[in-house]
Formats: structure tokens, sequence, C-alpha cells
């Protein structure tokens, strides 16, 4: 049986690889498949394909094409979801700020540099007509990281999957300014090019 190490991000988008495994789907195809949950996102991933820690990752498409630029010995072996990721605008609930336009200059959180929430940080950005050499950055490595940072005012603001997220707007912790979605599918399946080659 060959052992296949895969990392995705705790989200439903995730929900059919977990269903194929309690079905015993991978092993009726001789495939041991051994999932990695990765509440950090797609730095993470990206940090994990390169050090060896994963063969593949269900990941975010711009986070991985930024990673390969860079250098990541990763390809992108597959298409994942072909809609686009719809990223909330968050704040906290009682934050003054009421339109994604009051943000200009504030400092946005950030689960990792070269994560999904910093690239898309600079494209929204980009898209409101802002510098973005001016944008400040608290790094929180995760949803909780964000929560904690909305709340305590180390960070104004948080892009993060709108879904995952309603539970906490829902409760009153987050306030959703808008949505933003990507201009590209979501995500790919990437793996190591050592991976592929076998």
């Amino acid at each position: 049986m060959k052992t296949v190490r895969i990392a995705g991000v705790p989200e439903h988008f995730n929900f059919p690889w977990h269903m194929a495994m309690e079905e015993g789907a991978f092993e009726n195809r001789g495939i041991q498949l051994e999932w990695t949950e990765v509440p950090e996102g797609t730095g993470r991933m990206c940090e994990m394909l390169r050090k060896d820690e994963t063969d593949l990752a269900i990941i975010l498409t711009e986070g991985i094409v930024k990673s390969i630029a860079e250098g990541n010995a990763v390809r992108i072996v597959q298409g994942y979801i072909d809609s686009p990721l719809l990223w909330g605008i968050h704040v906290g609930a009682a934050s003054a700020y009421q339109h994604p336009e009051d943000l200009r200059g504030k400092k946005a959180a950030v689960s990792r540099l070269g994560s999904g929430s910093h690239l898309m940080a600079y494209l929204h950005a980009r898209e409101l007509g802002w510098d973005p050499d001016t944008l400040a950055f608290e790094i929180v490595n995760n949803l909780d990281g964000g929560v904690n940072a909305l709340s305590n005012g180390t960070a104004d603001y948080f892009l993060w999957e709108h879904f995952t997220t309603k539970p906490l707007v829902d409760k009153g912790v987050f306030r959703r300014l808008g949505d933003f979605p990507t201009p590209w599918p979501c995500f790919v399946v990437a793996a190591q090019e050592e991976f592929t080659s076998q």
C-alpha cells in the first residue's frame, strides 16, 4: 500500500476527502491517505510542501502560484474548485468601521505572510485604489488569532472565507463589511515535484 500525505484547511471544501477516507475509497485502491488539518492555511501548506512535510495540498490558487514563483518545487496537478473564493471583509463587532473604504491606512490581520489573507489584502487594496505599499499587517496565524486581534485592537480588519466566518458573524464576534471574491478559481491540488515524478 502506498502512503500519500495530504494537507488541507479545516473548511467545508474538504468534506469530500474525509467522506472518501471514512468509506475506505483510498484503501480500496492501494493508497493509505494521511490527512493533516492545517488551520494556519495556505502559507503554512506552502511551507509544508517545501519542507517535505506533505506530498499534496488542497490549497488556494493565489498562494501556491506565488510560492511556485518564489521557487517552491511544486506543481499544480489539477483544479479542485473552479468557482471563486468569497472572502469576507471583517471587523470586530464593536468597531466603528462601516464600509470597506473606511479601512484605508488601517492594519490587516493575516494568518502569515504569503498566505491567502495576506495576498487578498493586497488585491483588495488595489481594487479600492489604495497604495499597497502603505498596508500594515498583524500576523495572527489562524482564524482564532484573527478573532483575538480584532477583539483586542491589534488589527483593524481581517479577510477570511465567508462561510467559515459566518458563525462568528452570527454570534456578533465579527461584523462583515462586505465580500470580495477572487478573480480566479479558488482551490487547486498541488504536489511536490518529487512526488509527481514517482
